[in-house]
């Protein structure tokens, strides 16, 4: 094991630990109790709806973020052209949306994927190309579906336009959104035009501002190399396949979020315009809290949550419904990486004992 990987593994092994996983559930729960405290209003709670169609609801939501797991599971297999199984997959993915949710939010904790990747027999190469690409697949999403939210269902769908307080959030959200269409295009050239790319980073890590990162700088043109290479053995098939997991996972996602609010809130269930709009909304949360310095968009969220919905949700309860929503589609992923992960580092140990002493014997 190398350095870097024996590095990884101590952070993997660190992020189980209960300080870690504590912090994120402190920062949540912290900015829900203060919310709450300020906010809430008996009231407005008492309007809410209780009742059969509300589990129903929240039954459909639990369910997208199965499939949701289902599909990202099924992108992973794909990948790894079959070399992981289906439940191999499922447990890899719960290590890796755990490794998400106790770290700043990102676009998937590449680093951690590359390290469990190639603990996995992976070899190193095809670890870096399965994590790049599944990246990839994720920007390419946001990149094509947000330009469509606006134009079909108009700039109503960024904010409710009846609160100007929120125009702070529509640049940032274009701030996000013009930088993800760079670090597409950059991932897409890089993937498609390896020579290129290498080339442009090599002039970039040649500038006084970039000299300290030109290492690093280096070892990212060479692993869209590797990617590339990768790739270019592809069918057509296996590029439709994986495109329509990862469009499917994203969009269960926040049809999660959507369902959780129809559980609770009468009457928006029969509009769909309203439907789509509040589908829109979730998106548009999900990328400005991208760029959050807590873990897993921890607290950030949370406050979000009842301004981006506000013509929708009555604000004394807004922050109720928030906790609903992490409950089913956040935490779990904290108690469940709590129960996979040291189980399965136990079993990555093992391995290299075994393998260890059978080379010993030769």
């Amino acid at each position: 094991m190398t350095s870097k990987e024996r590095e990884q593994q101590r952070a993997l092994e660190e992020s189980v630990k209960f300080k870690k996983v504590i912090i994120p559930v402190l920062i949540g729960v912290g900015v829900v109790g203060y919310l709450i405290w300020m906010t809430f209003d008996l009231e407005s709670f008492k309007t809410l709806s209780w009742n059969a169609k509300t589990g129903l609801f929240f039954g459909m939501a639990v369910l997208c973020y199965v499939l949701r797991h289902i599909a990202f599971s099924l992108r992973l297999k794909e990948v790894s052209d079959g070399e992981f199984s289906f439940m191999k997959s499922v447990e890899l993915i719960f290590i890796w949306e755990f490794a998400s949710t106790v770290s700043p939010t990102s676009f998937g904790g590449s680093a951690v994927a590359i390290f469990l990747l190639a603990q996995e027999r992976i070899g190193g190469a095809k670890s870096v190309a399965m994590v790049i690409y599944t990246v990839l697949l994720d920007t390419l999403f946001f990149v094509i579906s947000i330009p469509i939210l606006v134009g079909v269902l108009g700039p109503g769908v960024v904010r409710p336009l009846s609160d100007p307080d929120l125009g702070g959030f529509v640049w940032t959200l274009w701030i996000v959104y013009g930088f993800t269409i760079f670090y597409g295009v950059l991932m897409l050239l890089g993937v498609l035009r390896p020579a290129f790319i290498s080339k442009f980073i090599d002039w970039l890590s040649q500038r006084r501002l970039l000299a300290r990162f030109k290492e690093s700088m280096l070892t990212t043109a060479e692993e869209f190399k590797i990617t590339s290479q990768e790739l270019r053995t592809q069918s057509l098939g296996f590029y439709i396949r994986t495109l329509i997991y990862s469009f499917l996972a994203w969009i269960l996602r926040f049809l999660a979020v959507v369902f959780v609010i129809l559980g609770v809130v009468q009457g928006l269930d029969k509009d769909i315009f309203d439907f789509a709009i509040l589908f829109g909304r979730t998106e548009m949360m999900h990328v400005i809290t991208q760029f959050s310095p807590t873990p897993g968009g921890a607290g950030v969220a949370e406050g979000m949550f009842g301004g981006f919905y506000a013509d929708y949700i009555p604000k004394g309860v807004a922050t109720v419904i928030a906790l609903i929503w992490r409950l089913i589609t956040y935490y779990p992923y904290l108690i469940i990486g709590l129960i996979i992960i040291p189980n399965w580092l136990r079993k990555i140990v093992r391995r290299r004992r075994s393998t260890n002493e059978q080379l010993t014997a030769q």
